[in-house]
């Protein structure tokens, strides 16, 4: 008599196991591309951030070093009460701006007053601008000026400086 042959087949053990290593390899492919969607959202987060930074910054070196009515102490004159009104660098100086989350949308604008869009809310902005002076050796001496700081800051804490030295118009 001759026996028919078995066809081989998996068993229980080997098919438990082949299932074991299929959900470690699925765990591991999906913390890689978390971990990769993190770090996008990071640099997006960052580069948001900078972009305020230099918008602000640019509107602020579009205006004269000395106030066009004489003034000279830092911060706005009277008047001034908007950005929208200041009239030279150091009108900035203490200006801040925060965007909100829970507040409609638009609280945080441009130089137009115009409000950003919201992934732009979640930050807040803020400006020193202090007298300054720099050294710089291949001009032999020092240059007396302002230094504008421009700081965005979001909620969980972090936080991005631009710096700008503005040197003193000659007399």
């Amino acid at each position: 008599m001759v026996r028919p042959k078995r066809k081989r087949a998996l068993t229980l053990f080997e098919a438990m196991l082949s299932a074991s290593i299929l959900a470690v390899v699925a765990v591991v492919a999906s913390q890689a591309i978390v971990a990769g969607q993190m770090q996008t959202y990071d640099a997006l987060h960052r580069q948001r951030a900078l972009t305020l930074a230099d918008s602000l910054m640019d509107e602020i070196l579009r205006l004269p070093y000395d106030d066009p009515d004489g003034e000279s102490t830092p911060g706005p004159e009277s008047g001034e009460s908007t950005r929208t009104a200041f009239d030279n660098i150091d009108d900035y100086h203490g200006f801040s701006e925060s965007g909100s989350r829970t507040v409609a949308a638009g609280t945080l604008k441009d130089a137009t007053d115009t409000a950003y869009a919201d992934p732009y809310q979640f930050f807040t902005q803020s400006v020193t601008v202090a007298a300054n002076t720099q050294s710089i050796a291949s001009l032999g001496g020092s240059i007396t000026g302002q230094l504008v700081t421009v700081t965005i800051s979001d909620d969980s804490g972090l936080s991005w400086s631009v710096e700008s030295f503005v040197p003193q118009p000659p007399e």
